[in-house]
């Protein structure tokens, strides 16, 4: 009996001590549970504009006060790239922080968090929201040239929408036959443009249109394509580094476009530097950097026959900062091989500069040599890259100032052009500014 009674009693203590922690584990949360976000919308719902919200710097994403009295956890319900909560969990008050990348199209973006606490959904989740940007379609460049030979041209589109493109006729009735326009295999945002031999005698134009489809139908723009009649023709449309900048100011991505990081295929147009100062950049060259000069010489033009006075003709902007602080400007242009300049001639049709020499530069050994009969001139101060007058980087380039053309007298096949931006290599230290960055694009040859 006595032992029968002492496991009752066990039996009886044991009941006693699971009630106790029971009790106590029911007294760890004090009321009901609750979820509450402050300072979020109504509905759990928070908006934000399509800018960065930087998901690298914890105190600038937005802060949300968490009120709590259980362990509770968020739960994203569909995948995403864009948008970012932190912590996703958490037991009774505290502090997430939510932050969002850029929306670069036009459509809005939401996704939804769940929210259980203590293992149990709640009824209202956590909304974020985002709005889309702007839709746009813009042109790399305002107008496209291409050479009297023709071949493929690539264009870039710089668009958030989709869009549709069609060539059209430049005046009415004109032949547009002549121009065809293919997507091309590697850029989504890239266009190619391919047409023949342009045997007119002339110059030949049409109108590229792109228009948006469906919503933005209303967005649409024109960019003139012109095939020339010239002997020879450079537009660099194969130099289309996407880590670098049609801005002037902007230099991110030019150690990877140096000269001599060129592909082969690159090479392969025949422009060489000496210094390999050289910088691709979409669609035209950027020489020279702080301190040192680059220079560009151009391949020798087969299409020249015989013994032929040529006029060289380029476009040329000069470099500013971002602030406005433009570069020295200075720019010298030589013959490498037969051939003789005799004339400058500035985008106003006057005659312009001075012929001078004794321009330090070097052959290809790298030896000193000195340069005689070179076109010496100067860029207007307005023929600069402008971020607060062109802040697209586009209108510099429809700036009639920017145009020179250089007669050369006795050129053949076996002439070449030599373009140098202020002084050769680190010379440029020790002239004006010591700074003298020049871009170039629409290199042109025809006979005078």
């Amino acid at each position: 009996m006595k032992k029968y009674m002492k496991s009752l009693l066990i039996a009886a203590l044991a009941v006693v001590a699971a009630m106790g922690f029971t009790a106590c584990s029911d007294d760890k949360y004090d009321g009901d549970p609750y979820f509450v976000l402050e300072g979020i919308g109504e509905g759990n719902v928070y908006s934000f504009d399509y800018k960065e919200v930087d998901t690298t710097k914890y105190d600038v994403a937005k802060k949300v006060v968490v009120r709590s009295n259980r362990p509770w956890k968020l739960v994203a319900q569909t995948e995403n790239g864009w948008c970012r909560v932190f912590p996703l969990s958490g037991e009774g008050d505290g502090i997430i922080r939510l932050s969002v990348l850029e929306n670069k199209v036009p459509d809005g973006r939401d996704i939804v968090y769940k929210v259980y606490l203590d293992g149990v959904e709640q009824p209202l989740p956590l909304t974020i929201r985002q709005s889309g940007s702007e839709p746009y379609i813009k042109p790399s460049a305002n107008s496209i040239t291409i050479g009297r030979k023709g071949g493929d041209t690539q264009f870039s589109v710089i668009a958030n929408v989709p869009y549709t493109y069609e060539v059209r006729p430049a005046e009415d009735g004109a032949d547009v036959s002549w121009l065809t326009v293919t997507p091309s295999a590697e850029d989504p945002n890239t266009v190619v443009l391919s047409c023949g031999l342009n045997e007119t005698g002339s110059n030949r134009s049409v109108m590229l249109h792109i228009q948006g489809t469906g919503n933005y139908a209303h967005l649409s723009i024109d960019v003139p394509v012109t095939q020339l009649d010239a002997i020879y023709f450079e537009n660099f449309s194969w130099m289309n580094h996407s880590d670098t900048s049609i801005l002037g100011w902007v230099t991110d991505g030019e150690t990877y476009s140096r000269f001599d990081k060129w592909t082969e295929e690159e090479l392969s147009y025949g422009w060489t530097s000496q210094n390999a100062l050289v910088y691709g950049r979409p669609g035209f060259l950027k020489l020279g950097k702080t301190g040192y000069g680059g220079d560009l010489v151009s391949p020798k033009i087969a299409e020249i026959k015989g013994v032929m006075d040529i006029a060289v003709s380029m476009q040329l902007v000069g470099y500013s900062s971002a602030g406005g602080t433009v570069d020295d400007g200075q720019v010298y242009v030589a013959v490498k091989g037969p051939g003789k300049i005799t004339k400058i001639i500035g985008g106003d049709g006057a005659e312009t500069g001075e012929i001078v020499s004794g321009v330090i530069y070097c052959d290809d050994d790298k030896n000193p040599i000195l340069l005689n009969d070179v076109a010496s001139f100067v860029l207007d101060p307005d023929n600069h890259f402008n971020k607060a007058m062109d802040p697209e980087g586009l209108k510099i380039w429809e700036y009639p100032l920017t145009n020179f053309t250089i007669n050369v007298d006795g050129a053949t096949s076996e002439t070449q052009i030599i373009i140098l931006g202020g002084a050769f290599d680190e010379q440029v230290k020790t002239i004006g500014k010591g700074k003298n960055r020049i871009f170039v694009d629409n290199f042109k040859v025809r006979e005078r």
